[in-house]
């Protein structure tokens, strides 16, 4: 079934795949730095 596509379609979903693996990294980055929100305890 992969071989049905052509270049530029595997092009295309590799990136789509990597920016979605990017944008995975930095929510999980967010939430290690800042924690969830909605959290009912403070830091304080």
């Amino acid at each position: 079934m992969a071989q049905d596509k052509n270049f530029l379609t595997r092009a295309f979903d590799a990136l789509v795949a990597g920016r979605e693996r990017q944008a995975r990294e930095y929510v999980a980055r967010y939430e290690r730095e800042y924690g969830k929100l909605n959290s009912k305890l403070t830091k304080r």
